[in-house]
């Protein structure tokens, strides 16, 4: 076996720091000229950290490989991309795009509307939902369930979330749903729900793009309206679709259906953006471009199997 495929056995993280190993060596081949020594030992210096810094250099990417080279410079390009990148005081970059839809510029190629899922998309509601499942299941004396279950029903409506976890009958499942919506009313106090850092600032930037925005969501439109309302996001948004506004909900098309006829726009120019299986379903079922995020409620694998058309932080 050559020495370069025993490298190739080597982990991803072992060649990114073998990679950036070669930063210091590089630095110091250059920085030994002003060390108090002669010439000779200057010369001498400058070829052993040169030599140094290049093994590394040559030595990190061959145990990455040609893919994992392009991820390590992907992953700075991304960086730089991160738009405007001004740097506060306190060291943070001054403006992040969340979901980043413009880093990679095809995303957004000739989409005139982008219809967003709500929960685990925009606003950051997970402690807040599954708080109130596990609360309606202990008060209705139900199986018990961990808070894991719960997150992976948000994105569904109320009785099929509850059914997918409990064998129920519908009667049963619409008992959990009002349970629920009570105790939800309780817990849902100002703050409870917050929009996702850099929200914000992607629904300003789509907007002074000119591109119109509205939410599909599964929670119902009062509650929903409140909650755009709450986080200051209905200066952008302008349209709500919530559950009880469709009959055939997600993943069924109705609800992107319903918002391209308000809009008057054909499916290939609409972007469905969420971070579940079922808003990229819903998106193909209506024949629009997908867009899975990966920081929500699901997973990049559940968006992959989904067949979502871009995945993005």
């Amino acid at each position: 076996m050559s020495i370069k495929s025993k490298l190739q056995k080597l982990s991803f993280r072992t060649g990114v720091i073998v990679l950036m190993m070669c930063v210091p060596f590089y630095i110091l081949s250059f920085v030994q000229v002003f060390f108090p020594v002669s010439t000779a030992v200057k010369g001498v210096l400058f070829t052993v950290f040169f030599g140094l810094a290049k093994s590394f250099q040559y030595g990190g990417i061959a145990i990455l490989g040609a893919e994992g080279y392009k991820r390590v410079k992907g992953y700075f390009r991304r960086k730089k991309q991160v738009e405007g990148v001004p740097f506060n005081a306190d060291g943070n970059v001054g403006r992040r795009y969340c979901p980043d839809l413009f880093s990679n510029p095809d995303i957004l190629s000739g989409i005139r509307l982008v219809i967003f899922d709500f929960d685990g998309t925009l606003g950051d509601s997970q402690k807040l939902i599954t708080d109130t499942m596990l609360a309606t299941i202990e008060q209705l004396n139900l199986p018990k369930r961990s808070r894991e279950e719960c997150v992976r029903t948000i994105g569904l409506p109320l009785k099929e979330g509850f059914s997918s976890i409990i064998p129920m009958n519908d009667e049963q499942a619409e008992e959990c749903a009002k349970v629920y919506s009570d105790i939800f009313n309780v817990k849902n106090v100002p703050g409870a729900v917050t929009p996702f850092p850099g929200v914000i600032e992607t629904l300003k930037r789509l907007a002074a793009q000119g591109v119109a925005m509205s939410i599909a969501s599964s929670r119902n439109h009062h509650s929903l309206a409140m909650l755009v309302k709450d986080l200051g996001l209905s200066e952008y948004i302008t349209y709500l679709i919530g559950a009880d506004d469709v009959v055939n909900k997600k993943p069924a098309a109705e609800a992107v259906l319903t918002t391209l006829s308000y809009f008057n726009v054909e499916a290939h120019e609409v972007l469905v953006v969420g971070d579940a299986e079922y808003d990229i379903l819903m998106g193909r079922n209506a024949g629009t471009h997908t867009c899975g995020v990966t920081y929500g409620n699901g997973s990049r694998e559940s968006l992959e199997a989904a067949k979502a058309e871009w995945i993005v932080c």
